[in-house]
Parts: C-alpha cells; sequence; structure tokens
C-alpha cells in the first residue's frame, strides 16, 4: 500500500480504485453506503474480494449499504432485500428468496433467464424488445412493450405496487385480484 499511496486513479487498476474507495467509506464508519456498480468491469476474483470487502464493512460497522447493480449474480451474494426496477420504475420488491424463487413480474423473471448457467454453451437469453424513450415513456406499465403477457389494460393503466406475500410486492395488473 505505501507505495501505491502517492499514485494517481489513472494509475491504478479497476478493482485497485474500487478497494481505495471502500478504505476511505471505511475510515468514515457511514451508516449507509450507496455503492452504484461497484463490480462492473472486474473480473471474477475481483469481484468476489470487493463484496467481501463490503460485507465486512456492513457487518463489522453495522453499515447499510444500497447495492446499485444490472448484475443479478452478485445479488445473491450481498443483498438482504432486492428491489427491481425497469425505465425508473419499481416492478417488485422482495427477499433474495423470494425474488429468485418465487418471482412474479415478467421483467424479473425475464432478468433472471438471462443469468449464464455454467455449461450452458448455447445462445443467452435476451429480453425481447428494446428499453423504451425515458423522454417519453410508454403510459401504463413502462414494461408492456416487451412483455409476454401485456394486456389492454397494461397498456392504459400503471398498476400498483402491492403485497402478494408478507414483504413481497409486484406492480403486474396479472397480481392484481
Amino acid at each position: 500500500p505505501e507505495n501505491r499511496a502517492l499514485d494517481y486513479p489513472h494509475q491504478l487498476s479497476g478493482g485497485m480504485r474500487q478497494r481505495v474507495m471502500i478504505a476511505i467509506s471505511y475510515a468514515l464508519k457511514p451508516k449507509l453506503l450507496i455503492a452504484d456498480e461497484p463490480t462492473t468491469a472486474l473480473d471474477v476474483i475481483v469481484q468476489d474480494q470487493i463484496l467481501d470487502l463490503l460485507k465486512e464493512l456492513r457487518n463489522r460497522q453495522k453499515t447499510s449499504i444500497l447495492f446499485i447493480t444490472h448484475d443479478l449474480s452478485v445479488v445473491a451474494d450481498i443483498a438482504d432485500k432486492v428491489i427491481i426496477m425497469y425505465a425508473g420504475k419499481i416492478m417488485e420488491i422482495g427477499s433474495v428468496e423470494q425474488i429468485y424463487y418465487s418471482t412474479l413480474h415478467p421483467y424479473t423473471q425475464g432478468l433472471l433467464k438471462s443469468i449464464p448457467k455454467i455449461g450452458n454453451s448455447g445462445d443467452l437469453y435476451t429480453i425481447p424488445g428494446n428499453p423504451p424513450d425515458m423522454l417519453n415513456p410508454p403510459p401504463g406499465c413502462r414494461f408492456h412493450p416487451r412483455c409476454p403477457f401485456a394486456e389492454e389494460k397494461c397498456r392504459k393503466e400503471e398498476p400498483p405496487l402491492i403485497e402478494v406475500s408478507e414483504g413481497h410486492y409486484v406492480a403486474c395488473w396479472r397480481c392484481v385480484k
């Protein structure tokens, strides 16, 4: 560490820069740490080291971490509660178990299907269609243009976020009784 202390950020690898940011956070003893894509563009070994450092910070200092990521494969390793968002709207909220094993929203289901499986050499699953234009988002459910289950109501009205089981919420008209 001493021989790197005077280096500029551009002289450090991505993993080193992440470790520096975590060390600064650790020294400040925050109650809440917002980690925005902390493992993006890191190899799997460095990614695992960064997650271990974040978990250590969380456990030692009782720091809450708001972990923002598009990589659901790391969510199970660090999260207690998961919020799935699409185009700025909450689609589903639940525990890791609820999201991974009892997911209800078609977008969450698509995300989970798109996680690569070990030993699967076939094509990766992709959610059909394109993300919406955020300057002119679609009416109703923002996911409806890509949803395989979309009905007329989905195209017209935004679904409410409803509790479907204890601590598990979903914004989908298929779940509204």
